[in-house]
């Protein structure tokens, strides 16, 4: 799993929920038999956009909720799922900002398929099958730079647009048709700053289409200006579907992050199906209805201590500076509903000195957290000025092979002089 938090460098309907109604139709309308549970949406004047619903409307049937335990053990249907899913599926391999160069590259592995995408001469971006068509040999691992694509165990060699440029000896082989032997391509294409593949190559429907109404909705954010501020990556001890499965919920906040209850409504939680791919709407500011008379000032010390503003934490300005005109004279706030005004101005306010456009953000946009899933393991909490990416993906398959590369002379020399003398080779000297 690969976890990414990025800031930025460099229009969508608001619905109030005010006496169980919406401004532009009845989705997020609460009924008299939710409405005890869903008060704070009420009291505090939560928006929510149009197509998203508390948890009551998406219940499932029983026989939808009894998943076979084989789904998530079985190395047979993780097997399956490689083959239907994950070498039929539009997936993140980089960011443009990875490839800054033409020439540059970064290895991408899904399961058992090793995939070398590559920035062109023109700008564009190709994903390579990278293994060598003479032997199977890797061609490249890791990132880097290469003004062509070299196989470093027979040396024959390709261009950076993925055509055959060079087989030592040729005059030695059968003829080879050139087109016949370019490295094999996967489908590659861009959006927000993301670089996608697809391993069903020609076949694969465009990347717009695939990503539908979550490309128009992320795009009010800018993705594509921020940068990468933390990068890790960790291998998990579970099937892909858990890792995912574990951030497509808040009901967990309460015994894993309680700390976030005071600023978290963890309860009053929207969500959204969109195609494949869905949404979850955190709304940030206010207590989590599980909680009883939290105090606005505790409010407001718990959103600055876990959340405040994105791009604010990243260039060290304080938030809570900021915060000085909520108080009266008494050194009280006058409402949650206060605190949580408060954080939209302040919030649009740095985004405006910082530089960055927030004009198509809703004020509901600007804090609360709109959590999305691009199938099959995209998942990211977005923010204006910053998102956390979580990438996951099914481990690299066991047997992956191992690139072949040049033994310096050194080496080989006192490898030679080891086996003459029955000593192992020293790691100094010549």
């Amino acid at each position: 799993m690969r976890s990414v938090a990025s800031v930025e460098s460099g229009g969508t309907c608001r619905n109030s929920l005010v006496s169980g109604t919406t401004d532009e139709g009845t989705d997020m309308a609460i009924t008299d038999g939710h409405r005890e549970a869903h008060a704070n949406a009420e009291e505090h004047e939560l928006g929510y956009p149009d197509g998203v619903a508390f948890g009551e409307g998406h219940m499932l049937t029983p026989d939808l909720t009894h998943i076979p335990v084989s789904r998530y053990t079985s190395p047979e249907f993780l097997r399956r799922e490689i083959e239907a899913v994950w070498k039929r599926s539009w997936q993140m391999a980089c960011r443009e900002e990875d490839l800054p160069a033409p020439g540059d590259y970064v290895e991408y592995t899904i399961a058992d398929q090793e995939w070398l995408v590559v920035r062109q001469t023109d700008g564009s971006v190709k994903a390579f099958a990278n293994a060598c068509r003479h032997r199977g040999n890797m061609i490249k691992t890791g990132c880097g730079h290469a003004a062509e694509l070299r196989c470093q165990y027979h040396h024959w060699c390709w261009d950076l647009d993925g055509s055959l440029k060079e087989i030592p000896d040729r005059h030695l082989f059968i003829t080879i048709d050139d087109d016949a032997y370019a490295l094999g391509e996967a489908a590659c294409d861009t959006w927000a700053g993301f670089v996608f593949i697809n391993p069903m190559g020609d076949g694969a429907p465009p990347l717009r289409e695939f990503l539908g109404p979550v490309a128009d909705q992320l795009d009010p954010y800018h993705l594509d200006r921020m940068r990468p501020i933390t990068n890790i990556s960790t291998p998990l001890s579970c099937n892909w579907k858990v890792a995912v499965e574990a951030f497509l919920e808040v009901y967990h906040v309460q015994g894993i992050h309680p700390q976030l209850l005071p600023m978290l409504d963890d309860v009053n939680t929207a969500y959204e199906l969109i195609g494949p791919h869905s949404r979850m709407i955190v709304p940030f500011g206010v207590p989590s209805m599980r909680l009883e008379h939290v105090d606005p000032a505790e409010v407001f010390e718990a959103y600055i201590g876990e959340s405040g503003n994105a791009a604010s934490k990243a260039s060290g300005e304080s938030y809570k500076a900021s915060g000085d005109a909520l108080f009266g004279e008494g050194g009280e706030i006058g409402s949650i509903a206060d605190v949580r005004r408060h954080a939209m101005a302040n919030v649009r306010t740095t985004g405006e000195r910082r530089g960055h456009d927030y004009s198509q953000l809703t004020d509901d946009q600007l804090i609360d957290d709109f959590h999305y899933l691009i199938f099959p393991g995209m998942v990211f909490n977005t923010h204006a000025g910053g998102f956390l990416l979580f990438r996951i993906r099914p481990p690299r398959h066991r047997s992956r092979p191992v690139p072949l590369r040049p033994v310096p002379v050194r080496m080989a020399r006192r490898a030679r002089r080891a086996r003459r003398t029955g000593t192992q080779p020293s790691g100094r000297g010549g």
